[in-house]
């Protein structure tokens, strides 16, 4: 197969230099410090910087491996779960087998808490943790790379021109993950490129024919080779979005201007906004993996589209979106924490947005309704 080295995740042998690597990034330092100061980190840096690299030196040292990485960043993540969501359930866990890999192919809201999520559930389930799909665009700064090829990422590489450097790509992509699945190291990616920013789930079926590439070299079929991954359809389901004013008022501006140029360092304001915004109760659902599969990436895609929007919950904040977007008397029964929270959050979004930031909340929602029909 290809060399992948360039996309696959770090290995133990990699912790040290890297870890080494990081403690003396000053951006990483200054994300660790806008991280838990806020805005009094700009003030106190000079004072502060030289206290977080001795500390995060001092957790390093204990670290020489990946799953050790992955230890010391578990009780991180429970605090911020602690801080950012009411509830964090699960379900279908137990439909799948802890000793073997499976492709978990997921919808996508936000970048990093999704398949933290995922991992948190698999985790404490007695499950090994997955080796994470990211886009490249999210490792442009240094020590963002670094921390997420420590976390099992893997990159895969977009805006690639050229139909030969496209096939190498994807080919490079789709045996990395095949050879992943058969090393027994299960995998999660999301069903398309980027979030669904409109929370309109649809799984792409170009990501379903580059992961079917693995299965020429061994003459499968498209069917064989989607069914040697051990598909599983996840759904993830947030009842507040803390990027949905950002993902509001880039739907309004694509809409408005025709697109939308995302500024320097957006991505990585999302994926801290995403870690520490306030989340309310979080679901997520395992679906049974897929069997008897279509041999059509389109069938496939609709078929994994149903899966997820089926396994997805709904939660208070897509019913009162849905009734503001509709005119309509808000539920007496919906829960009043909830509906304060959610009505603050639409008089704090700026007008020009409201329309999509409801939509976003209600899109799930709306998708749900459609697909519970179709099983009348």
């Amino acid at each position: 197969m290809p060399h992948s080295s360039d996309i696959a995740p770090y290995t133990d042998h990699d912790v040290r230099p890297v870890l080494d690597r990081l403690v003396h990034d000053r951006d990483f330092i200054d994300a660790v410090g806008r991280l838990r100061m806020k805005g009094w980190y700009s003030v106190l840096k000079p004072l502060v910087r030289p206290r977080i690299r001795r500390a995060l030196q001092r957790h390093a040292a204990q670290i020489h491996s990946i799953r050790e990485f992955q230890e010391a960043v578990e009780p991180a993540l429970a605090r911020i779960m602690q801080k950012t969501t009411e509830t964090f359930t699960v379900s279908g866990l137990d439909q799948l087998d802890p000793k073997r890999a499976y492709l978990f192919l997921s919808n996508h809201r936000d970048i990093a808490m999704d398949p933290a999520f995922v991992n948190w559930a698999l985790y404490n389930g007695g499950f090994d943790t997955v080796r994470i799909a990211i886009g490249d665009n999210l490792v442009k700064r240094a020590f963002v790379g670094d921390l997420m090829r420590l976390n099992k990422s893997f990159i895969v590489k977009r805006n690639v021109s050229g139909p030969r450097e496209m096939l190498k790509t994807y080919s490079n992509l789709s045996n990395y993950v095949r050879m992943s699945i058969d090393e027994g190291q299960s995998v999660w990616m999301a069903h398309r490129e980027g979030r669904a920013k409109d929370g309109i789930d649809r799984t792409d079926p170009a990501i379903l024919k580059m992961l079917a590439m693995a299965g020429k070299s061994r003459d499968e079929s498209f069917q064989a080779a989607l069914t040697n991954l051990h598909l599983v359809p996840v759904s993830i389901s947030y009842e507040f979005d803390p990027c949905a004013g950002f993902k509001a008022r880039e739907l309004s501006i694509t809409e408005r201007d025709g697109s939308y140029i995302k500024e320097p360092g957006e991505d990585v304001k999302s994926i801290a906004a995403g870690i520490m915004g306030w989340k309310g109760r979080v679901h997520l659902h395992f679906g049974a993996a897929m069997t008897a599969l279509p041999d059509d990436a389109t069938a496939l895609a609709s078929r994994i589209d149903h899966e997820i929007i089926m396994g997805q919950r709904v939660f208070d904040t897509g019913r009162l979106a849905n009734t503001m977007l509709l005119g309509e008397p808000t539920e007496a029964e919906l829960l009043p924490d909830v509906t304060q929270r959610f009505q603050r959050l639409v008089n704090n979004t700026p007008k020009a947005y409201r329309q999509k930031l409801l939509e976003i909340y209600a899109n799930p929602l709306r998708q749900l309704t459609l697909h519970q029909e179709r099983e009348l």
